[in-house]
């Protein structure tokens, strides 16, 4: 059973109104509406994918009101996934609507199909696909909810598609006991950086996984659904986990890093449950938090995940991928009329002339494009069509302005005091910027600080690499393996 593409989740813009909002100050713990206000709208204000006077930020008692009009419905979800982030957020409410421009549903319903069809990680045969005035439902049968996230995720991808229904309905092959699910559930918590020590309470009954307790902001809720939807055979996630804000969430409560006997045992038991992946050959090795990936997978949409996965076990520092993606051969003629195909549908990147070749399996990706996210975007696409054994990205970011390294820095360090996981250490990081690579560098207190600070930094606009060299207090790495070395 084949995996999907994991959707990456980014920044999304929005707009001041010509209000006059004065930044707030981080003295108090608890920030009130107005800052919550200020910083939403700074935070997506920096995000190069939409144009940021199209959407507008309301907050009440906590609550963030996101309207105003995008392009597709990607876009959408960064502004929503974002804005949870922010410090002292307590939900989202998403009324920002879709204006994909006019396509006939006959189009996107014969584009979405064949996107499907191109893709590596979809297996499951009997998907339906029907389109009204650019409202796409999804209908049929999956193996796992990985196919189903996977067609979800590429029906919003297609220019032209305003709304996605997925009803397909998820039919596990296996059958494991609701108690093995359960037990499978609470450790995934466990291990996650973003849900480690959290009191959630895991239930399950049929194959359904039911949350409750409470978290600290509507992120942190996501992600606990997020962490244990991929559990073998589970059937749908109830999260009734309760936002309440948490004081002292910069204290440390648990062991900061776990020996590499442990942290083995949990990198095995993440890649193992992972649903997604059940058709790896994966080994890890684990030094003083360094983990090495070795063996094979199916595809490069799994070598990617299979990274993601371990980069997000607490005590896991730093990873190097090895493994080698086993794809079906392919006659190189058919792969570059799929990739051509996604490339040129695609809502963010099918404006540009982007030209893929291809030599034994090889995609080679010229063509000019504005931002880093289109450049990787466009790398994404073409690495999830069957038959692609390796793809190389020499498309250029072609900007009209340019950040200087400085701004940068001035930026990422202004995002890091705003966010909800690293404002109480903002102060403690690091940041420089060289030649749009971004070091960080400091002691923080919790592994979820450590790899929010990454994710801050990678999502600002002009940056194109990051270098974290962050440290949990009480746990030095005893290794220096960097993107690029001290100069």
């Amino acid at each position: 059973m084949k995996t999907k593409r994991t959707a990456v989740i980014a920044v999304v813009g929005t707009v001041l109104l010509g209000l006059a909002v004065t930044a707030p100050s981080l003295a108090a713990d608890r920030v009130d509406d107005a800052d919550i206000t200020y910083w939403v709208k700074s935070a997506l204000r920096q995000d190069e994918r939409v144009d940021a006077s199209r959407i507008t930020v309301a907050t009440t008692d906590h609550i963030v009101t996101l309207s105003g009009d995008v392009d597709d419905i990607t876009t959408k979800q960064y502004a929503e996934r974002e804005a949870k982030k922010i410090n002292g957020v307590l939900g989202v409410i998403n009324q920002i609507a879709v204006d994909a421009g006019w396509r006939s549903d006959t189009d996107i319903e014969l584009v979405v199909r064949r996107r499907i069809l191109n893709s590596a990680v979809i297996d499951s045969e009997g998907i339906t696909v029907s389109s009204i005035s650019g409202k796409v439902t999804l209908t049929g049968e999956v193996d796992s909810w990985s196919e189903w996230e996977e067609a979800g995720l590429l029906a919003g991808e297609v220019r032209g598609v305003r709304e996605v229904i997925n009803d397909l309905r998820v039919v596990p092959v296996a059958g494991r006991s609701d108690q093995e699910i359960k037990n499978d559930a609470v450790a995934a918590l466990a291990r996650n950086v973003y849900t480690n020590s959290l009191p959630i309470t895991v239930a399950v009954r049929d194959g359904v996984v039911t949350l409750t307790g409470s978290v600290g902001n509507a992120f942190e809720k996501d992600r606990a659904e997020e962490t244990v939807r991929w559990i073998s055979d589970v059937r749908d996630v109830n999260n009734s986990l309760e936002v309440n804000w948490i004081e002292k969430r910069g204290v440390r409560d648990s062991d900061a890093a776990p020996p590499d006997s442990e942290l083995q045992r949990s990198v095995r038991a993440e890649l193992d449950q992972d649903w997604r992946l059940i058709d790896s050959d994966i080994s890890a090795t684990v030094f003083h938090g360094h983990v090495t990936l070795d063996g094979s997978v199916p595809n490069h949409v799994e070598k990617r995940l299979a990274e993601s996965d371990v980069r997000d076990v607490v005590g896991v520092g730093w990873v190097t991928n090895n493994l080698f993606a086993q794809v079906d051969v392919r006659e190189d003629g058919l792969i570059e009329l799929d990739v051509r195909f996604d490339l040129a549908t695609d809502s963010s990147v099918g404006a540009f002339n982007l030209r893929p070749s291809v030599v034994n399996g090889i995609v080679t990706l010229s063509g000019d494009v504005h931002t880093w996210y289109q450049k990787f975007h466009a790398g994404e696409i073409a690495a999830g069509v069957r038959g692609v054994r390796q793809v190389i990205n020499n498309i250029v970011v072609a900007r009209t302005n340019w950040e200087s390294d400085a701004e940068l820095t001035e930026v990422i360090a202004k995002r890091l005091t705003w966010n909800w996981t690293t404002w109480l250490v903002h102060d403690d990081i690091g940041v420089t910027v060289k030649n749009g690579v971004a070091t960080l560098t400091g002691d923080v207190n919790k592994w979820s600080q450590r790899k929010e600070a990454g994710n801050v930094a990678i999502e600002t606009p002009g940056v194109w690499k990051v270098d974290n060299r962050l440290t949990v207090k009480g746990y030095d790495y005893p290794w220096d393996e960097w993107y690029t070395k001290p100069s």
